[in-house]
């Protein structure tokens, strides 16, 4: 008899990063020049984010990027301009008051949902999937939004990139589960990667794991992320995909809009990968892999 095993994945909504320091901060600065006011934002972390600025007040000002509010993407480190505040002549009274927010990524219309994906393993290696579920459906609140699919591993096994992109967020201190404990914040690591074209990819891994890229790296398809490397229940990688549409909102009032990526299933075949099925061959070849690299990154890595 198979045994099948599901698990339940809260739909992850990649907002606001809960850290010690915010990775983006938006303040004002006096614009000596045209005596206005200049609107600047310091991004402190890797990867884009895009940054939404809503004016509450704006009386005796002309703000270049809109009265009301607008939106910017933020990709580069430190500080940069992002709006300028210029007075309106004869003014009578001057007041601005504004608040922001913030979210991981560009906002893109449409990425190619046929892009080919590598299975998240060692080449050579077998795979098998399990199902996931959104834990909403339990309680009568189901997310059509939601998509993610599993991956069982065995001790001493790797995670591999499935797309190549830049690591823009890490957290590798989850606790061992506890008996009858499926996972929670404190039992899940993660690797979030954000690919060159604007999708963003998250590896939920319900065990201990060893860490091996860093916030800020750069990764090829393939590359080794992590190892399983200490005794638990079982080892389970929960990878899904998603992309910002800051136009485009949800019922669950998400701007995120789920990817069902297309694997690599075997050498001739790119589909999506079915629940509770084993892989018997996990294939890297050299055309994925290179796919979005440039003809100088593939004579570097000797490709």
């Amino acid at each position: 008899m198979k045994i099948r095993i599901s698990h339940l994945l809260f739909f992850f909504v990649l907002s606001l990063i809960a850290s010690s320091q915010a990775p983006i901060r938006v303040y004002s600065t006096p614009d000596n020049f045209k005596n206005g006011i200049r609107l600047m934002v310091e991004k402190t972390k890797p990867g884009n984010y895009t940054c939404e600025v809503t004016f509450k007040q704006l009386v005796g000002y002309n703000c270049s990027e809109g009265s009301e509010s607008f939106i910017a993407t933020v990709s580069n480190f430190g500080t940069q301009q992002i709006a300028l505040l210029t007075p309106i002549e004869n003014a009578i009274s001057f007041a601005v008051n504004y608040s922001y927010a913030y979210l991981p990524g560009k906002s893109i219309s449409k990425p190619d949902s046929l892009y080919p994906y590598l299975l998240p393993s060692h080449p050579g290696k077998s795979i098998q999937t399990s199902g996931v579920q959104f834990v909403g459906d339990f309680i009568g609140k189901t997310n059509t939004n939601f998509y993610s699919i599993g991956f069982k591993f065995q001790l001493g096994d790797t995670i591999c990139a499935a797309r190549g992109g830049v690591v823009y967020e890490t957290f590798d201190k989850a606790e061992i589960r506890k008996e009858n404990e499926f996972f929670s914040t404190k039992t899940k690591n993660s690797i979030n990667i954000e690919h060159s074209d604007g999708t963003l990819c998250q590896y939920n891994i319900l065990s201990p794991i060893k860490m091996l890229v860093l916030p800020g790296d750069k990764v090829i398809p393939g590359q080794a992320l992590a190892v399983f490397d200490k005794t638990d229940k079982d080892y389970t990688l929960l990878l899904s995909v998603q992309y910002l549409n800051i136009k485009y909102k949800m019922a669950t009032g998400s701007n995120y809009i789920v990817l069902r990526p297309r694997f690599l299933l075997s050498p001739n075949n790119i589909n999506l990968a079915s629940p509770f099925t084993n892989y018997p061959m996990v294939v890297h070849p050299t055309n994925i892999i290179t796919k979005e690299m440039s003809n100088k990154e593939i004579k570097k890595l000797g490709l």
